[in-house]
């Protein structure tokens, strides 16, 4: 699977940093929740910690992670991974994954980040 990435996500003009996230306009409608992947500070070593700590979890662990400034809230389960976005009205995922597919999301977007860092 092969995820279109952007430094500018908003399409923000003169914007001085770089915002790394997902190229919105590539995004399905039912994949909007991942707009929250969006942060100026992302780098691979904190990309890492996430993968490492989801492949770690054991039996009913769940490990849950917020994008630092959004909106986003994943939860991290042994076999899927769901997505809330904090101001979304419905009780259930916005969005869920395979874990494999979260890993795999995860290292691409690791890669990005490294490659324009």
């Amino acid at each position: 699977m092969k995820y279109k990435f952007s430094l500018n996500p908003y399409e923000q003009k003169n914007i001085p940093i770089k915002y790394y996230g997902l190229n919105l306009d590539a995004l399905a409608s039912d994949e909007w929740a991942l707009r929250g992947m969006s942060w100026w500070d992302w780098t691979p070593e904190e990309i890492q910690r996430i993968i490492d700590k989801a492949k770690y979890l054991i039996d009913d662990q769940i490990f849950e992670y917020q994008v630092e400034g959004s909106d986003l809230i994943i939860y991290v389960y042994i076999d899927e991974v769901h997505f809330f976005d904090a101001y979304s009205e419905q009780e259930e995922a916005d969005l869920i994954w395979t874990f494999e597919k979260f890993i795999d999301f995860m290292e691409q977007f690791k890669a990005f980040v490294a490659e324009n860092s």
